[in-house]
């Protein structure tokens, strides 16, 4: 078996390369952050400074917590668009007789190589993120005692083991729907029909569902002995989880919300109508397209809005950057290998258009309007998860709507607003001058 995922991997090093890329940026981002918590924590230890080493650990913690969460969702993504382009290889191995559990395991092994790979090119750069990590904490008002990052041998551990974690959690449900995929279908169509909720994202969506109820009872009506800090904590758990749990169920949450605001512009753009079309096709069977970017966006806004809201807090662009600017790099990242990893399908289409034909310039403008649908639902996305939260965190904290909403920093939200229009449309300048020159019997042919 070593020898077929060795191979594989290596016949297939091509699509695999935008998965390293997002587990090699993921893990030095979420292993810097273990070293800069681990180094603080010792530090403040050291000078015999409890209060120091329990900020470092929750500050720390938080950080690494959400790291992960956005490094297991782009490789995810990453890892299903990679195995859905092979579909018909696997499709093969299972007429050729390898059981259904065998092409799962060898999928499995391989994605554990990747991760492998992944965390040992990610440990200079992880070293890297936990020194400018120590620097933010500084400047933020913590005393590390001069902690400073010295390589050390369990640094590779730690990188290896968030280079292996994300493509292993993120690529399972992936690797189980490729081996569970029938032959025939493989070999028919080119991507995968419809997403369906299963048991174990319906299990996840429902303890998601019982955490934000959970959280918000409390938050919202109850007295608390704690005061209403107590109840603006409750409140804002209860929006991390709906977060979760709206960007788990993103296939039925930001495909209608695409299909409500694309069907409320007038289409009298031929190119228009037809990037609409595509997104909402493919929006049909995945939304990794948009989920980086959105999950980025409600993450700040929601930090945004209690920072705002609670006494001493602040909601500056600087502050949030502290704990969720590595989320930040692992989603833009992620974005960008998604949009690059769908080049291929929207390659063929664009053949298909020639042939139907489409002129080159209608084409290339569809390609660049699809990038501005993604962005706008992920802005729209991150725009109703910010009202929610605005509401939820004022009743909270017993202040009305009107003073969470003006005080958040506008100007810095219309700038990532801005930032996420300007990504997906400059990742997509090159494909869409490439799609207007579409080779159409090889694009045909592939």
């Amino acid at each position: 078996m070593i020898r077929l995922v060795m191979a594989d991997v290596r016949r297939q090093a091509a699509m695999w390369l935008w998965t390293v890329l997002c587990a090699t940026v993921g893990a030095a981002c979420s292993a810097g952050s273990v070293i800069a918590m681990f180094t603080a924590l010792g530090a403040a230890r050291h000078a015999g400074d409890a209060n120091m080493a329990t900020a470092a650990i929750a500050l720390g913690g938080n950080i690494v917590f959400f790291t992960v969460l956005a490094s297991v969702g782009v490789v995810a993504s990453t890892v299903s668009l990679t195995l859905t382009s092979q579909r018909r290889e696997h499709a093969l191995w299972l007429v050729l007789g390898v059981p259904r559990g065998r092409v799962r395991s060898v999928l499995n092994a391989e994605l554990t190589v990747l991760g492998l790979v992944a965390g040992v090119l990610a440990l200079p750069l992880a070293l890297l993120v936990a020194a400018v990590a120590l620097v933010q904490w500084t400047n933020s008002g913590l005393d590390l005692h001069g902690a400073g990052i010295a390589f050390q041998p369990w640094h590779l551990g730690a990188a290896v083991a968030a280079g292996v974690f994300p493509c292993f959690v993120g690529g399972w449900g992936a690797a189980r729907r490729a081996s569970k995929t029938p032959e025939m279908r493989a070999f028919r169509e080119n991507a995968d029909p419809g997403v369906r909720p299963g048991v174990g994202r319906s299990i996840l969506a429902f303890c998601l569902f019982a955490g934000v109820v959970g959280m918000w009872i409390p938050g919202l009506g109850l007295e608390l002995s704690g005061g209403f800090e107590q109840r603006t904590a409750f409140a804002f758990a209860g929006n991390l989880f709906l977060v979760c749990l709206l960007l788990v169920m993103g296939p039925w949450v930001l495909t209608p919300l695409m299909s409500l605001w694309t069907a409320a512009v007038p289409a009298n753009n031929v190119a228009w109508r037809l990037a609409v079309h595509s997104c909402r096709t493919r929006a049909a069977r995945s939304v990794t397209t948009v989920l980086p970017f959105a999950l980025a966006l409600s993450m700040v806004g929601l930090f945004m809005v209690i920072g705002n809201a609670m006494p001493g807090g602040t909601a500056g662009v600087g502050d949030v950057l502290v704990v969720l600017g590595w989320v930040f790099v692992v989603s833009w990242v992620g974005g960008l290998a998604v949009i690059a990893l769908v080049g291929r399908e929207r390659h063929r289409d664009s053949a298909l258009l020639s042939v139907a034909g489409a002129r080159p310039g209608v084409i290339a403008r569809s390609t660049l309007y699809e990038g501005l649908i993604y962005a706008i639902t992920a802005i729209l996305f991150g725009l109703i998860t910010l009202v929610i939260a605005c509401w939820t965190v004022a009743i909270g904290a017993r202040v009305s709507q009107l003073e969470i909403v003006s005080g958040l920093p506008w100007v810095t939200l219309c700038g990532l607003a801005a930032l996420t229009l300007a990504t997906p449309c400059a990742a997509l300048l090159w494909p869409a001058i490439a799609a207007s020159r579409t080779n159409v019997p090889n694009a045909l042919r592939s």
